[in-house]
């Protein structure tokens, strides 16, 4: 599995913000069609916009960069599982423990610089159409899956942990990964995400770093802290 790299609180649910049809008539440029009519001449919504729900770069221990939209999708891919969306040709084994995709569209990512060398902070806030039970029953099905793309292979070991925190009627969930990448010389990679879900909007905090091992206490601080804010910003 590839890396993907550039470089309580209140219980109220906040739904995600309700874009406004758009107006008038469909713009053509170039080969960039911006759909905001339907082929009638209906309107339709266009992508939510959820950066409101999203945590801002200051919230991040030691700051953070937007994931440009165009790179949305590959961050989410990266955080949940999921084959890459240009890595069509990717081959899960069993392929029924498959990690579901998770819509990019409208979604808001950031990613700052983890605590250790070469450590990531992710979070990205989407608009999901699945429980979040979904996910968690299918991480404890399949605890070891194997993907190849190319001809490069990875094993990945997921566990499902105890929720690091209880938000009401927020669902949460832990789900701890280690990958495996190629052979003679592997290299391992380790991922602790907090995810949080209420109704259709879902909140992901990854702590990423290039080795085995526990996370230290310094990471696991930062990182429930970083959830903290990010369930707030997007629920509170």
């Amino acid at each position: 599995m590839a890396q993907w790299c550039v470089v309580t609180l209140p219980t109220r649910a906040r739904r995600r913000p309700t874009v406004p049809l758009a107006a008038a008539a469909c713009v053509v440029a170039a080969t960039i069609v911006v759909s905001g009519c339907a082929v009638s001449g209906d309107p339709v919504a266009s992508s939510p916009d959820m950066s409101t729900l999203s945590v801002k770069a200051q919230d991040f221990p030691a700051g953070a960069s937007p994931i440009p939209p165009s790179a949305v999708a590959n961050a989410l891919a990266d955080v949940t599982g999921a084959p890459m969306p240009a890595q069509t040709n990717t081959e899960v084994s069993p392929p029924e423990c498959t990690p579901a995709a998770v819509s990019a569209d409208g979604a808001v990512a950031f990613l700052g610089p983890g605590p250790g060398e070469r450590a990531t902070l992710t979070t990205i806030v989407a608009g999901v159409d699945a429980p979040l039970d979904e996910l968690v029953e299918q991480a404890k099905r399949c605890p070891t899956i194997t993907t190849s793309t190319y001809g490069a292979s990875s094993t990945i070991t997921t566990e499902v942990l105890p929720p690091s925190a209880v938000l009401g009627e927020v669902d949460t969930a832990t789900i701890r990964r280690t990958i495996v990448t190629g052979g003679g010389v592997p290299s391992t990679t380790s991922t602790l995400a907090l995810v949080g879900q209420h109704d259709d909007v879902r909140v992901y905090a990854e702590y990423r770093w290039p080795a085995a091992g526990p996370v230290s206490p310094e990471a696991a601080g930062a990182l429930d802290e970083l959830f903290t804010k990010a369930t707030a910003a997007a629920f509170g």
